[in-house]
């Protein structure tokens, strides 16, 4: 404090008691608030665990945001070059997007359970193992142009990041600077 100012040593105890009425006022706050995350924790609580249930329902919507944009639209910029380069990888990434839920869909479940029908060795008559590859044979040939579309899209990702990072012939664009770290 500086020399001219100074004060007495009297304290009534206000400072105290205004101190605990703040508390307590805070403390009603955090009960309300607390009361009020515990509500609407209960109130998501119910729809987080459903899950669609086959047996129960055997019809089910699959609700997925779906974009009307093309992708010319969606890439527009003053560098006609860039927009050749985005459109190239945005084209890729999407093609394998399409073979990772080919994949998932029409492949692992037949792949993962074949043999599991016919899991009593003892009981196989003659003829039923070339009766059962006879049926999973459609699905062999599928998935064999599966792999090899899988194959085409890989290869021509490696191309292209390939051409972009060439050191030897022509510069595509310089990307120098340009990381194509995914981020998720």
């Amino acid at each position: 404090m500086e020399e001219g100012w100074h004060l007495d040593a009297f304290d009534d105890g206000s400072l105290k008691i205004v101190g605990e009425a703040q508390l307590r006022k805070y403390g009603q706050f955090l009960e309300e608030y607390a009361s009020q995350l515990k509500a609407i924790e209960d109130a998501l609580d119910e729809t987080v665990g459903d899950s669609w249930d086959f047996t129960l329902d055997p019809i089910a919507l699959q609700t997925l945001p779906y974009e009307q944009s093309r992708l010319l639209e969606l890439i527009k910029t003053d560098n006609k070059v860039f927009n050749k380069v985005v459109m190239v990888f945005a084209s890729l990434c999407r093609e394998m997007d399409e073979l990772k839920h080919e994949a998932t869909t029409k492949f692992y479940n037949p792949l993962l359970l074949y043999e599991e029908a016919g899991a009593d060795k003892d009981q196989t008559q003659e003829g039923d193992n070339q009766v059962r590859l006879g049926r999973v044979l459609s699905l062999l040939q599928d998935v064999s142009s599966f792999v090899t579309r899988s194959h085409e899209v890989v290869k021509n990702v490696i191309q292209q990041l390939a051409s972009l990072y060439s050191k030897d012939g022509p510069k595509v664009m310089d990307v120098t600077g340009v990381s194509f770290y995914d981020s998720v």
